[in-house]
């Protein structure tokens, strides 16, 4: 894929990083960039100066690709807005971390106005908002299409394309399977750094090194996003959280019975695994 022009709506990090990728990925494309608020328009111009950045949403209009950036609750909205502009050959897409609560809403509304694929990036950090964007954020990152039965190959290969142009690794699975996985992928060590901060408290904080800091980094994300993406996505992380459970309550029997042999082997499973993480 080779667009002429790329609109991104909403640009926080991920948006924001899209749009500095694609400025290098595709230098004579045309990047134009949407913020609900006229607030944020002097800090993303600042990010990216050569954008035509605004709050109107006919900046998507002759977009050859169109990337969504808002959280989940706020993209049918944000589709409904920029759907007078859309021609029917763009490729619309997502950065959101649920997908089966969205599929068909997203797909009814684009059916006959646009190519519509969902994609998840997986990158990005703790931090959140334009300032912190980076146009590397997506080298030998994975990132997820969830295309259904009735997506045509040509959107599947041209999203592989552009995130392909931008360094990612793309990986493809049903909207059903990203949302079991990524539970407990994600959305899982989300609420385990959370809890393993709350358990720690602030006393031993100033004894925090790199172990805790890397276990609980995700623990200081934006709480309001977070809370959505749980509870769109609940039944998987409840099953999660049940193998946690299990896993957890192993662990506390060989340590109340003092059985060292049974906890070095919970503990060597795990490391075996871990170390099959593949590197990035």
């Amino acid at each position: 894929m080779n667009p002429a022009k790329i609109t991104i709506l909403a640009p926080g990090l991920i948006g924001g990083s899209v749009a500095l990728a694609a400025t290098k990925a595709f230098p004579k494309a045309k990047i134009a960039v949407w913020t609900r608020r006229h607030e944020s328009l002097p800090s993303i111009r600042t990010v990216l100066p050569k954008a035509d950045v605004s709050i109107d949403p006919s900046l998507a209009t002759d977009a050859d690709l169109v990337v969504l950036g808002s959280p989940p609750s706020a993209l049918p909205e944000l589709v409904r807005s920029i759907l007078p502009f859309l021609k029917p050959s763009a490729l619309v897409t997502d950065v959101a971390s649920i997908k089966g609560p969205l599929e068909n809403i997203m797909a009814h509304l684009l059916q006959n106005k646009a190519r519509w694929i969902g994609s998840h990036p997986m990158a990005g950090s703790e931090e959140s908002g334009i300032a912190v964007a980076r146009a590397d954020l997506f080298q030998n990152a994975p990132v997820i299409l969830t295309p259904t039965p009735t997506t045509p190959a040509d959107v599947t290969r041209d999203a592989t394309s552009f995130w392909q142009a931008l360094g990612a690794r793309v990986l493809t699975l049903t909207p059903q399977a990203h949302d079991e996985q990524i539970a407990r992928i994600s959305h899982l060590p989300h609420l385990i750094a959370s809890a393993l901060v709350l358990a720690a408290g602030h006393d031993s904080l100033p004894l925090a090194g790199s172990g805790y800091r890397d276990t609980t980094r995700v623990a200081a994300g934006p709480s309001e996003l977070w809370s959505e993406i749980l509870c769109n996505n609940r039944l998987q992380v409840l099953a999660s959280l049940k193998d946690f459970r299990s896993s957890l309550n192993d662990l506390v029997s060989a340590l109340k019975k003092g059985d060292a042999s049974a906890l070095a082997k919970i503990l060597d499973d795990a490391a075996k695994i871990r170390r099959t993480l593949p590197t990035s």
